[in-house]
C-alpha cells in the first residue's frame, strides 16, 4: 500500500477530527459552556466582593488564562474521548501514513477548536470585566495563537496518553496544567500588559519564553508521539 505524503495525512487527519466535531459539537460545545461558566463566577465574585477594587486590567488576564487552559483540557480530553469509544485511533495507526503527520493532525484540529473558543472569550471577557483593550487587537491575537499553539502541542500528546488510559479530565488536567505553566504566565503577563496600554517590546522575554517552550513542546511531541501510543 502506497505512503501518503505527511502534509496531505495531517490534513486528513485534522479534517476528520473537525468533520467530526462539527457533527457532534461535543468537545468545542464543552469548553464553551465551561468557558463561560468560569467568567460568570469570577465576574459575580468581582461584582460582590473586595476584588472589586482591581482594575479590569488586572483581573482580565489570569482569568482569561484560566478559562482558555481548563476549557483546553475539557475540549482535548473530549475530542481523545470520542476517538477511544469509536477505536479511530487504531485505525489511524493501521493507515500507511507517518505517525507523525497524525499528531501534527490533530495538533491543527485542537488549535482551530481552541482559537474558535478564543473568538468567542476573549469579547465576552472583555464586556463582562469593563476592560479595554485599545488598537492592541493584533497584538492579542498574536499572543493568544503563540501561546496556545504549546499548550496545544502539549495538550495534544498527554490527550493521546490519557485516551490509552482511560480517565478523562482529571489525569489530563494533572499532567497538562502544571507542564504548560510557563506558557501560562507568559500568556498572563503579555495580556496583562496590552490591557494596561503596554506594547510587546515590554514583555519580549516573556514572548521568548512562549516562543521556546512551543518549540520545545512541539519537537518533543512530535518525536514521542509514535512510542507513546505503542506504549
Amino acid at each position: 500500500m502506497r505512503q501518503v505524503g505527511f502534509a496531505r495525512a495531517a490534513w486528513l487527519v485534522a479534517k476528520k477530527d473537525l468533520q467530526l466535531e462539527w457533527r457532534t459539537f461535543d468537545a468545542l460545545a464543552a469548553s464553551i459552556v465551561f468557558a463561560v461558566v468560569v467568567l460568570l463566577v469570577f465576574q459575580f465574585a468581582v461584582g460582590g466582593g473586595p476584588a472589586r477594587q482591581l482594575s479590569a486590567d488586572a483581573l482580565v488576564p489570569g482569568v482569561l488564562w484560566m478559562a482558555i487552559s481548563f476549557s483546553a483540557v475539557v475540549g482535548i480530553a473530549r475530542s481523545m474521548d470520542i476517538e477511544r469509544r469509536g477505536d479511530t485511533l487504531a485505525g489511524l495507526f493501521r493507515a500507511p501514513i507517518d505517525r507523525s503527520a497524525i499528531y501534527t493532525g490533530k495538533l491543527i484540529a485542537n488549535g482551530v477548536r481552541l482559537s474558535l473558543l478564543e473568538t468567542v472569550l476573549v469579547p465576552l471577557a472583555i464586556v463582562f470585566f469593563n476592560a479595554s483593550l485599545g488598537g492592541a487587537w493584533l497584538q492579542l491575537i498574536f499572543v493568544l495563537a503563540l501561546c496556545s499553539f504549546g499548550l496545544c502541542a502539549l495538550g495534544t500528546l498527554f490527550g493521546a496518553i490519557v485516551s490509552r488510559v482511560g480517565r478523562g479530565e482529571a489525569l489530563l488536567s494533572t499532567l497538562l496544567l502544571p507542564a504548560s505553566t510557563p506558557l501560562l504566565l507568559a500568556g498572563v503577563t503579555a495580556t496583562g500588559a496590552l490591557f494596561r496600554g503596554e506594547t510587546l517590546a515590554s514583555v519580549d522575554r516573556w514572548i521568548g519564553l512562549a516562543a521556546g517552550f512551543g518549540l520545545l513542546y512541539f519537537s518533543v511531541a512530535l518525536a514521542t508521539f509514535e512510542y507513546v501510543l505503542e506504549e
